[in-house]
């Protein structure tokens, strides 16, 4: 999944990169100032941007050679840059509210590496990329929730097109994590600007994302965007999002787990025992890693399944009789809950002349369900939102950068699902590391 955040990083590069005008502008202050090379360089980059001036300055790249004594036609519309990232990402994760307080911290070495063939023609810049990433959990011992595996990798094909007022991103890449564990996921992204004035555009913007083992995901954006060289840039985008991810059918795990422990208490000529279903749940023991259980009973097919998935089958599990040594096993009765609600993706920045820039964001989603496996889940309600800060530093070619996010979930839930998902859940990652273009 980390690959398919990288890809966004690329698109809101692309999004926010200099306009034409910026760079115009910017060439012709070096020209003003007697730097030709760097004249000539700001101009070729600006007529690679969609924008207003193409013809223009394509006029003036061409006086610049006849000066020179040379032409532009030789001049291949192919060119090729790479793209990487290499950082750490200190974890810390909080579950509390509902279910036993769980805490844990952990780390992750992150790289990714993206070659791009980017072709010119016209108004339209084509770009074709083949992206590697990967995660190396260290200090996981202590961080089950968050992930079980000491790594994992993503190989990711993407197609981009840039123009004068429209951008297209799609992509697909797949994910292998330790243990031969293979998940592919697939993701496109449509904006359109319609109106520009001054340094701002207005227009509209469509995302989907899909993982055949869940979740997927569309949302209708309004777009908004301001964009200088220097000083404030931003950008808001709201819409409404529709989810559709799988989820545990409590209710009937809860039924088809009670009919095998009766089936299990005849076999043994036994007295019946009922565990206090949906009510108050006894511990018995020391508690074990829910995650770790799934995989003893279920396999890598628990690596699909979210964090409150987990906790309701192991809950329901603890309630078993202690004098049993025969485990129960019964299927997990899959239902895709969909959602909808409301969402906002925002980013606002400040670039200082000393190639520092200081960048803040917000992202929430409100979700209700529109279908639920049972009347009792259908009355949850969710919150999703992440928020951040990053400092970049720019000297040359590399980028570094520093900065803290949070990623928070809150359900509302109904008495049911009370001890049986989390009400709070907070993931906190401290970001440090290089990023580069060549």
């Amino acid at each position: 999944m980390r690959f398919i955040a990288i890809v966004l990083l690329l698109l809101t590069s692309l999004l926010f990169a200099e306009t034409q005008e910026s760079v115009y502008y910017r060439a012709m202050k070096a020209e003003e100032a007697g730097n030709v090379s760097a004249a000539l360089a700001a101009f070729e980059e600006a007529v690679q941007i969609p924008g207003p001036y193409t013809e223009e300055i394509r006029e003036i790249i061409n006086e610049y050679y006849k000066a020179l004594g040379t032409t532009t036609d030789a001049k291949s519309p192919w060119s090729l840059r790479f793209l990487g990232d290499i950082g750490f990402y200190g974890l810390h994760y909080n579950e509390y509210g509902g279910v036993e307080k769980v805490s844990e911290t952990g780390g992750d070495i992150f790289f990714s590496l993206t070659p791009f063939i980017d072709y010119s023609a016209g108004n339209w810049i084509h770009s074709f990329g083949l992206g590697f990433s990967g995660d190396w959990f260290v200090a996981n011992d202590d961080m089950p929730v968050l992930d079980t595996n000491d790594w994992n990798i993503s190989v990711g094909l993407e197609y981009s097109l840039v123009g004068k007022s429209l951008l297209l991103d799609v992509g697909a890449d797949i994910k292998v994590v330790e243990g031969a564990y293979v998940s592919p996921n697939f993701f496109a992204w449509v904006e359109r600007d319609f109106y520009r004035f001054e340094k701002q555009r207005v227009g509209a913007a469509v995302w989907g994302y899909y993982d055949p083992d869940g979740p997927l995901s569309f949302a209708l954006y309004g777009a908004w965007h301001r964009t200088v060289p220097y000083g404030l840039n931003g950008s808001a985008y709201v819409g409404a999002r529709f989810e559709a991810d799988s989820a545990v059918d409590f209710v009937k795990f809860v039924e088809s787990y009670n009919s095998a422990l009766d089936e299990l208490e005849e076999e043994d000529n036994g007295e019946q025992w009922n565990p206090y279903w949906a009510g108050s749940y006894p511990m018995y023991g020391n508690w074990q890693n829910p995650m770790q259980v799934c995989l003893e009973n279920y396999g890598p097919e628990c690596y699909n399944w979210n964090v409150g998935k987990l906790d309701s089958m192991y809950w329901t599990q603890r309630n078993a009789p202690q004098n049993t040594e025969t485990k129960v096993r019964v299927s997990i009765p899959r239902y895709y809950a969909k959602w909808f609600g409301p969402t906002l993706r925002s980013q606002v920045s400040y670039k200082f002349r000393r190639n520092i820039t200081l960048e803040a964001k917000l992202n929430l989603f409100y979700g209700f369900v529109l279908d639920g496996p049972d009347s009792d889940y259908e009355k949850m309600g969710k919150l999703s939102a992440s928020w951040g800060t990053m400092l970049y530093w720019k000297p040359n070619a590399l980028t570094l950068y520093l900065g803290a996010e949070q990623f928070y979930k809150h359900y509302s839930l109904s008495e049911y699902y009370i001890g049986i998902y989390p009400r709070n859940t907070i993931l906190s990652e401290l970001k440090v590391g290089f990023k580069w273009e060549i």
